[in-house]
């Protein structure tokens, strides 16, 4: 069999990493302007249309600014940490930063769907899902309570997982071919329960950070929805946004109405 070749990256996402290292480096430092898109893109050896697309991948990381027609502006430097942008689970943000995540199932049932369920994870009202609660860790110590609903067609996968299974995304990718790629977020606060506060060793009114997400693989099926709850002090968020690029909005509704 033919050894198969590498897919080459598109040309326009090699000169966004181009730009982006010129940025790191100091030559474009921020505050000044980039040279003209006619100039870049003599730079670079494409045509305008080539260029125009590295420069929108810049503009809507908050890197560039927006201005049509005019020379565009550094408005800060790239990011090199994990955002919201790349789809990461808690498992494959830990082992980014160097931890070892852990996680305990401490009760695993199916259940009937809710409204809420029907609703989210696009399965009929009643509809078996399977609900799992998991306490997860980083370097051994407790951060987060995880509470997930998975419709029946990733419950029975994940239902059979051991229960100390430290990256359930990561197992149903590779040995399941079922691909997490994008998510819709929800944050708020919350405080430690009375029946929480074992779990998360923790004393009962502890401030918490509450993150509901309901995940997608890349035809955009639900795969899961989940409430995290996170103790002070192991999580913080970062995140840019900008005129042209903003996908953040306030919202009181706490039923994830999206």
């Amino acid at each position: 069999m033919p050894e198969q070749q590498p897919k080459r990256r598109p040309r326009y996402a090699q000169i966004v990493d181009a730009l982006r290292s010129d940025i790191d480096k100091q030559v474009f430092p921020v505050g000044s302007y980039l040279p003209s898109e006619a100039a870049l893109a003599e730079r670079f050896g494409v045509a305008p249309g080539t260029m125009r697309q590295a420069l929108k991948v810049l503009v809507e990381e908050g890197v560039l600014s927006a201005r049509r027609g005019a020379k565009k502006i550094v408005l800060r430097a790239p990011r090199s940490s994990s955002e919201f942008g790349e789809f990461r689970s808690f498992a494959q943000w830990a082992y980014s930063q160097g931890k070892e995540p852990g996680g305990e199932v401490l009760s695993q049932s199916w259940l009937k769907a809710s409204e809420l369920d029907a609703r989210l994870l696009r399965v009929e009202e009643g509809a078996p899902v399977l609900n799992v609660v998991r306490v997860r860790t980083l370097d051994g110590v407790p951060v987060m309570l995880e509470h997930t609903h998975y419709p029946q067609s990733i419950g029975v996968l994940v239902a059979d997982l051991p229960k100390d299974t430290p990256s359930v995304t990561n197992v149903l990718r590779a040995e399941e071919d079922v691909e997490f790629v994008a998510a819709d977020h929800v944050f708020g606060v919350g405080a430690v329960t009375e029946a929480e506060a074992a779990a998360l060793q923790a004393v009962e009114g502890t401030p918490l950070l509450v993150h509901r997400r309901v995940s997608r693989d890349r035809f955009g099926t639900p795969l899961e929805r989940s409430e995290d709850k996170y103790l002070p002090n192991s999580v913080s968020l970062a995140v840019s946004n900008t005129e042209a690029s903003n996908s953040l909005n306030w919202t009181s509704d706490q039923s994830f109405d999206l």
